[in-house]
């Protein structure tokens, strides 16, 4: 009894009491929105990422990679290198490219590309 008195919830769910219609709490008031601050409109455009930058420091952190990986010498085939840092800058790019809504289901897929990627990598070991 005491909770269907005190906890809002309960005082809404129930709808009768010993044969009895309970009357209906009122609902909640929302409360108040908070007041806008404008900012100002020089640090708003002085904010705004440069698109340019960000894809050079990123073709440079790449194309150093790739040339750290080709001084390790004739250990790693440079075809298979190129291939493997191509794919994954091009992974990186489809994935953190997309809105928020479509990750769950870009990294799905792309989870299952990688599942049957790895299962084709043991079926070809297998063979040689």
């Amino acid at each position: 009894e005491a909770g269907e008195q005190g906890d809002i919830v309960s005082r809404s769910i129930v709808c009768c009491r010993d044969g009895q219609p309970v009357v209906m709490p009122p609902p909640p008031q929302p409360t108040p929105p908070k007041p806008k601050t404008v900012a100002p409109v020089a640090k708003a455009e002085a904010a705004k990422a440069n698109p340019l930058k960000g894809a050079v420091v990123g073709a440079s952190v790449l194309t150093l990679g790739v040339l750290l990986l080709l001084g390790l010498g004739e250990g790693v085939k440079t075809s298979l290198l190129t291939t493997f840092l191509l794919a994954g800058a091009a992974g990186y790019q489809a994935v953190w490219g997309v809105a928020h809504a479509l990750h769950t289901p870009l990294m799905s897929v792309t989870n299952a590309i990688s599942g049957m990627t790895a299962i084709g990598g043991l079926l070809l070991m297998q063979r040689s």
